[in-house]
């Protein structure tokens, strides 16, 4: 009975000891990476573009998956909705943001690398237009197209993503001209 009594609590010991452990070190450990991954995913040069190819769509009608997708974008965390116009191809994209509490080169930034990221994973869509409280910006497939070089669906690979859209975005000069040379206002 001896040797049974000093089994139960060298487990429960144990027990106690693994629980702590998990509790204490592992968990804290997994949320920081998680929390620490949520905050790259705000920035267009850190963002997880692969994680995006699960929203690829040959159609910009499907409302949930075009929702999916500019959800797991830059500035979603301001995102208020969305208007598909199907007879042009373009979608509204209503952000609940003054842009004047914004950096105006982080938006800038922001926008063309969504922009391109939507047309990229949608194929027939021509246009978006992001609708902010003060002000809204229209951004063309085909000027996107020409920014790039490319053909925009060769562009689901990660690494010529990096190369063509990502790399060209760090510079705030290079952001400014590519705005310019994509927007139509």
């Amino acid at each position: 009975m001896r040797g049974k009594n000093i089994w139960i609590i060298a487990l429960v010991v144990l027990g106690v000891v693994g629980l702590v452990f998990v509790e204490g070190y592992v968990n804290p450990k997994i949320e920081a990476k998680q929390a620490q991954y949520e905050e790259e995913q705000q920035n267009p040069l850190t963002h997880d573009f692969a994680a995006l190819v699960k929203y690829r769509s040959p159609y910009m009608g499907n409302h949930s998956n075009l929702s999916h997708l500019n959800q797991a974008l830059p500035l979603r965390e301001r995102l208020n909705g969305y208007q598909l116009y199907p007879e042009t191809f373009t979608v509204q994209v209503n952000y609940s943001l003054d842009t004047r509490e914004m950096d105006a080169e982080e938006l800038e930034r922001i926008l063309v690398y969504n922009a391109v990221a939507n047309f990229v994973m949608i194929d027939n869509l021509e246009q978006i237009v992001y609708q902010f409280e003060n002000t809204s910006h229209t951004l063309r497939r085909e000027s996107a197209q020409q920014w790039t070089g490319t053909e925009l669906k060769d562009l689901q690979n990660p690494n010529l993503w990096n190369s063509t859209v990502r790399e060209k975005l760090v510079e705030p000069t290079q952001v400014k001209e590519i705005f310019s040379q994509i927007v139509d206002n």
